[in-house]
């Protein structure tokens, strides 16, 4: 992962950029380097070969008159003697053309049949002829004379050796040459990307560290001209994103004040319409029972009682809802937590004859969570689904995992609930039944929530409600 991101890197990309610029240039340069030497060490061999064929038909002249072959073998001899000559061989013809004398100083060329000397070949006297099988140049002249003019001619065998030799480490040395400048070439462009690509790298790291929310970070005025400005502007917008931050995050705060107020206001006006509808009821049977000036009778006390336990479960749902008691959490399997349900529930599902469907997974992961809030949780999700079925119906329970998560299903036939009221049924105090305080899946969404989980609620009027609780796993 590190060393993709480095080549895919721009540092990366412009110092192999410009060594790559390098090294073409510099295996160019080195290769018409070479061939310039090259040229330079054949030309040098010629005018070597044409030199050492005039000496030596020279000293032929004379014994080639006289017809004397062992001197020109001599002579011809001794100009292979040194280990250091180009000769490789020499051969002496009369002027018809007929090989006279000739002297070897490689088997390998005295082996292999040269070819016969070709008169029609000369230009000015001359006759160069490259042979690449044996790497050598033949060189022929005619030997003349003032008076006679030419008695023969004369051919010699220049190796080629010295050239390759030197062009050998002539190549060597412009490789290494080619190496080493490839090498600087490299070093220097990751120098220049570096000091190129600095501000750059500055700039990408103030970036970052606003990304990750430190906003109003200023980075160094590096590098010149353009970029230079570049960093001024970066800072610029920098300080006054940290003003809009902080104007906005004032802002916010003020209306979390603001909407935490209007919460206070409306959950106060909800516990305080709760209890004013039992209050008047009690209000009104004690102006009765003063104004008939009379003691309350046994039903009396009876509505009495119950206006009261009335107003004690308002209450203690309004506390249990601001007030929420701190959790303990257990392992536990949430199949067990909807079959105790079910068994509290079953009763009331034969009396309205609806029938339940119930596919819970066998290999169910436990969760972290705690077994009476999840118990009513799910008990109010069932007993509303009977509700809704009161004239009969199917309920269908399921539970599965999903990407590290429980999922609970509650399906129902039921009468279903208008679009209108789907996003006020977790709002405290908010029903649409004629009993009941509007509380239950408001304490139903907080225990979920506090259990890090979420719950959904799709429905559709006459056709059915169907509620999904999702919950981590451990």
């Amino acid at each position: 992962m590190i060393l993709k991101k480095a080549i895919s890197s721009i540092a990366f990309r412009i110092s192999v950029s410009i060594a790559a610029v390098v090294a073409a240039t510099t295996i160019g340069i080195g290769y018409l380097i070479l061939i310039e030497q090259r040229n330079m060490l054949e030309l040098e061999l010629h005018d070597k070969g044409i030199n050492l064929i005039h000496i030596i038909a020279h000293h032929v002249t004379e014994p080639l008159l006289y017809e004397e072959r062992h001197i020109i073998y001599s002579v011809l001899n001794a100009s292979m003697i040194d280990k250091e000559s180009l000769v490789v061989y020499a051969e002496v013809y009369d002027k018809n053309g007929k090989l006279t004398v000739s002297a070897f100083n490689s088997k390998k060329v005295q082996k292999k049949k040269l070819q016969p000397l070709n008169f029609e070949a000369f230009v000015n006297g001359l006759d160069i002829q490259d042979d690449s099988d044996l790497q050598l140049h033949h060189v022929s002249i005619p030997i003349d004379t003032e008076t006679l003019g030419t008695i023969g001619y004369i051919r010699l065998g220049i190796t080629n050796e010295f050239l390759h030799s030197t062009l050998k480490k002539a190549k060597h040395n412009i490789y290494l040459f080619c190496a080493a400048v490839i090498f600087i070439g490299i070093i220097f462009g990751l120098w220049m990307a570096r000091k190129i690509l600095r501000p750059i790298l500055v700039l990408n790291k103030g970036v970052h560290m606003i990304g990750e929310g430190d906003v109003g970070v200023e980075i160094p005025l590096v590098g010149e001209g353009e970029i230079k400005e570049l960093a001024q502007s970066f800072n610029n917008m920098s300080r006054k994103l940290k003003e809009l931050f902080d104007a906005t995050k004032a802002a916010q705060e003020n209306l979390i004040r603001t909407e935490k107020l209007y919460a206070i206001g409306e959950f106060s006006a909800g516990v305080a319409h709760e209890i004013q509808n039992p209050l008047t009821s009690i209000k009104m049977l004690m102006q009765t029972v003063a104004h008939k000036k009379q003691a309350l009778s046994d039903k009396d006390f009876e509505v009495v009682e119950g206006e009261i336990n009335r107003i004690d479960r308002i209450i203690k749902e309004f506390i249990a809802f601001a007030r929420p008691k701190k959790l303990e959490k257990s392992h536990l399997n949430i199949n067990d937590v909807l079959e105790d349900v079910i068994l509290i529930t079953k009763p009331k599902m034969k009396q309205s004859r609806i029938f339940l469907e119930q596919t819970f997974s066998s290999d169910l992961p436990v969760i972290n969570g705690n077994n009476d809030a999840l118990k009513q949780v799910f008990l109010n999700i069932v007993l509303n689904a009977l509700q809704a079925m009161e004239e009969g119906g199917t309920l269908i329970v399921e539970t599965s995992v999903d990407d590290n998560k429980v999922l609970v299903v509650i399906n129902d036939t039921g009468i279903g609930i208008l679009q209108e009221n789907l996003k006020k049924i977790f709002d405290p105090f908010f029903t649409t039944k004629d009993e009941g305080t509007g509380m239950g899946l408001a304490l139903t969404y907080a225990i979920v929530n506090e259990h890090s989980g979420k719950i959904d609620i799709k429905s559709k009027p006459w056709v059915g409600t169907t509620v999904t609780v999702e919950l981590p796993l451990l």
